[in-house]
């Protein structure tokens, strides 16, 4: 049937809607509302032009993706406002791929879609099952193009590619898996995976020689062989881990969007009757979900991003054999088990726990038992894959023992010990020359540095928070100019882009620091630790309390005491409880 021209704006819905006197989603060749409907989308032919857009994809809903293990969610019918369409076209296209993280459309070009926009029959029909079919083929070729550019071009890394896949998915016509999945299954995309979280531990500061690759991880490849979810979460987290290494906020609160629906995801699965390994493999991805949280929200709503997730972590962590010798005390979780077992995620959760409780002067979620247990011996010439935080994180197991012990004799906890046992260990301490071997000489003197620093920062804690010392006493203003010049003599090596994470170290100077020129280099590190690769947690957070803390009630030279760190924190950094 022909059509006659009219004078005004061409048309856009398609021809079912615009009878129905309904707004169309514009989702070609059948529209949402027809198919939630059960209607028959009669098409967009009637258009003069034919309709150009196709449906975008809402950035925030990566549900679809997650169909393989029964994370689908109904689908609303309702349609959306032009300020959702503009908030959440950021997936939708290249139009939209105007920051740092996105290859520009004119170098690479998606694979031709509109050469078979005919529609040729209802949902099941042959023809449209072999269009479905052809299409999926073109998106395939184009992903797998895409990703083996990846290693050449740093454009294209993962957020460009979950924009690309929910893009490219939103062209293909309705099918009964209308989902992202499949073109996260590819073995090619494991591969992909796997080398791009090899290349990020080459950026490490400090690279053991017996640290294995992902790759040889028989266990890792095949979670993210048999798991759509973990192939999900890793491709977010690597966007994120990329944002943060390039000091780019402005994907904050897409990051966070499709974190948050993993979680959802991971909340559905662990709902259902799951094999004890599945469930604890979920709640692990969900524990990991939650560190990836922390690392792009503000400090003010770790607490909470911590407090949801420590009964995950209790269960997940009394489900785990291995990390409780005969001589454990069930009422405590054995810190040193866990961060020297290869269980990354609980040592991160951990880690967080204890250096947030410092940092904000609140109590730890967890109790922990800080007994040094024996560590598995394995020889220099094996893979070890344990203790990987010490490496990404710079953060020595030994004095997270100590950190944990700090604060809870800080808090006064039935678990604490002697603060006189805390400080003789930490006057007494000796580095193991031998206990590490690293691929380049200098690291092993570096790794000494940063184990002194770490030494005399939690010395400096120790005086402060426990006994009442003020940041005057001649003791803490001894550490404070040892601990500069310790940090002073760890710089970039090679040409790497590595850089190291001591939070803990720069806010002790901090808190401590008198003369303006220590107060300059203090906000200095604090302000560019986005350029320092992964901090545990927000760094800039801190400077105001810093700044108050300063110019504020001890202002004019008086001594410092820990109360008020704890009061310029509650006033400039409030946290709800």
């Amino acid at each position: 049937m022909a059509y006659r021209s009219r004078p005004g704006p061409i048309g856009s819905s398609c021809l079912t809607c615009k009878r129905r006197h309904k707004k169309c989603d514009l989702r070609q060749p059948v529209c949402k509302r027809c198919e939630v409907g059960r209607f028959k989308c009669e098409g967009y032919e009637h258009n003069k032009r034919g309709a150009a857009r196709n449906a975008r994809l809402d950035s925030s809903r990566p549900s679809e993706g997650f169909q393989g293990e029964d994370f689908s969610q109904p689908t609303s019918s309702k349609g959306r406002s032009n300020r959702e369409t503009s908030e959440n076209s950021l997936f939708a296209g290249e139009r939209s791929e105007g920051t740092t993280s996105s290859s520009s459309p004119e170098s690479f070009a998606s694979p031709e879609m509109n050469n078979e926009r005919e529609y040729k029959g209802p949902p099941g029909n042959t023809n449209s099952s072999a269009l479905v079919n052809k299409r999926g083929n073109h998106i395939e070729d184009y992903l797998r193009l895409l990703i083996s550019r990846s290693t050449s071009d740093p454009s294209i890394n993962p957020l460009s590619i979950i924009r690309k896949i929910i893009n490219l998915q939103g062209q293909l016509p309705y099918s009964p898996i209308d989902s992202t999945s499949p073109f996260l299954s590819y073995p090619w995309f494991v591969d992909y995976v796997l080398e791009r979280s090899d290349r990020y531990m080459d950026e490490w500061y400090f690279r053991p020689i017996n640290f294995p690759r992902k790759r040889t991880r028989t266990d890792m490849v095949l979670r993210l062989q048999t798991s759509p979810i973990t192939r999900w979460v890793s491709l977010i987290s690597m966007s994120i881990m990329e944002a943060s290494v390039a000091g780019d906020a402005s994907q904050h609160s897409v990051h966070s969007t499709w974190l948050g629906r993993v979680e959802g995801c991971l909340r559905r699965e662990l709902s259902c009757d799951l094999t004890p390994r599945k469930t604890q493999e979920r709640r692990n991805e969900w524990i990991y979900v939650a560190m990836m949280k922390s690392m792009i929200a503000h400090t003010s709503n770790t607490y909470q991003v911590l407090r949801n997730m420590t009964p995950i972590f209790l269960q997940s962590v009394f489900s785990e054999p291995k990390f409780w010798s005969k001589d454990c005390d069930p009422a405590y979780v054995p810190l040193s088990n866990i961060l020297n077992s290869d269980a990354y995620e609980f040592s991160y959760f951990a880690i967080l726990d204890c250096t947030y409780a410092m940092a904000t002067g609140l109590p730890q979620q967890i109790e922990y038992d800080t007994t040094a247990y024996p560590r598995p011996i394995v020889p220099s010439t094996q893979p070890n894959a344990s203790s990987s935080h010490q490496w990404s994180l710079t953060s020595p197991s030994d004095f997270q023992l100590v950190l944990a012990d700090i604060n809870a004799c800080r808090d006064m906890s039935h678990a604490a010990h002697d603060w006189k046992d805390i400080e003789r260990r930490l006057l007494t301490w000796q580095s193991q020359p031998a206990e590490y071997e690293f691929t380049k000489p200098w690291m092993k003197m570096a790794w000494y540095a940063v184990q002194e620093s770490w030494r005399l920062a939690l010395l400096i804690y120790l005086y402060m928070a426990v006994c009442g010392t003020p940041s005057h006493d001649p003791r803490i203003q001894s550490y404070v100019h040892q601990l500069l010049q310790v940090v002073g003599t760890i710089k970039k090596q090679d040409s790497s882009n590595a850089r190291l994470s001591l939070f803990v170290q720069y806010l002790m100077i901090g808190i401590c620091a008198r003369s303006e020129d220590h107060r300059k280099i203090v906000r200095e590190k604090l302000s560019t630790c986005n350029n320092n690769k992964i901090w545990i947690l927000r760094a800039p957070d801190f400077i105001p309390v810093l700044e108050h803390l300063w110019y504020g009630g001890t202002a004019d030279d008086r001594p410092i005491y820990w109360i008020d760190y704890v009061l310029s924190r509650e006033t400039m950094l409030p946290i709800e409880l």
